[in-house]
């Protein structure tokens, strides 16, 4: 079968903005050992795979949970053994089965992914603008006109991150040896945090992104919905599941947890693509 449609779904790590810093200070923010950081990440799949992914969600779900109706798959929630994985808490025998089937159905699963992680103290200690009380004003300037300077608290920081995975994604299926476009998948989060995000996207969509004009995009990557976690999509369950692991394997600077059951390396390492991870700055 020949793919002619790749979906990209897209989960994200931790808050989108810089409102951590309004409360503290230069030194403080250049002294911190532990960084906050956001991160995004999208897992692209083939349209032929969606179905047979579903199906084996589904059983796994029916297996272990079979008295919720629409179960989602949440890793953090599983990992901590809480909300609807509270019962896990007491029945080690069910966590060890359910997290190993799930990390079957990851190892299994033919897909690739792209991530990118924004380290905010360093962002802040390059590009940030401090007033004379050592508090941070301004975000500068960064490389092009697509990053201007902003006030720090209106900064987008999925436009830093949408453009290395949506160039990777483009590359990805331009590469192809047969013709095939794209569609981007991302789980709503919050008013202000789609609004951010449809933002973002529409400025790389309008201006392009470095070498890729904006007509040659738009013919590959043909748009961004933004759907309700209620809508169960299975593309963006399968990426909150490996955002997490993967910034703790592969992000310095904070605390990290050796606890998980899908782990960088075996489990996704062959699944990243070739340079498809970036830290920022």
């Amino acid at each position: 079968m020949v793919d002619t449609v790749y979906f990209l779904f897209l989960d994200e790590l931790y808050t989108s903005n810089l409102n951590e810093f309004r409360k503290i200070n230069k030194n403080e923010i250049f002294e911190k050992e532990k960084h906050w950081h956001f991160g995004l990440a999208g897992s692209i799949l083939p349209a032929s795979s969606l179905y047979d992914l579903y199906s084996k969600s589904r059983r796994i779900k029916n297996k272990y949970y079979p008295q919720k109706d629409n179960l989602i798959f949440h890793y953090t929630d599983t990992l901590n053994k809480k909300d609807d994985f509270s019962d896990l808490a007491i029945n080690n025998k069910k966590y060890l089965a359910y997290t190993s089937s799930l990390k079957q159905l990851i190892i299994n699963t033919d897909f690739k992914y792209i991530s990118c992680y924004i380290d905010k103290h360093e962002l802040i200690k390059k590009y940030g603008a401090f007033n004379n009380e050592g508090k941070v004003i301004k975000i500068k300037k960064i490389g092009s006109n697509l990053f201007p300077k902003s006030q720090f608290l209106n900064y987008n920081l999925y436009l830093l991150c949408l453009k290395h995975i949506i160039i990777n994604f483009f590359k990805f299926i331009t590469n192809k040896k047969c013709p095939a476009r794209g569609i981007i998948v991302a789980e709503a989060r919050g008013s202000k945090e789609d609004s951010e995000l449809r933002k973002a996207f529409h400025k790389l969509y309008y201006d392009g992104i470095s070498s890729v004009r904006p007509t040659d995009l738009r013919s590959i990557v043909l748009d961004l919905f933004i759907v309700p976690k209620e809508q169960n999509y299975i593309g963006t369950q399968l990426t909150d599941m490996i955002i997490y692991p993967t910034y703790d394997s592969i992000v310095p600077n904070h605390n990290q947890r050796n606890d998980h059951f899908v782990q960088f390396d075996p489990c996704l390492k062959n699944k990243l693509l070739k340079d498809g991870n970036l830290i920022i700055p």
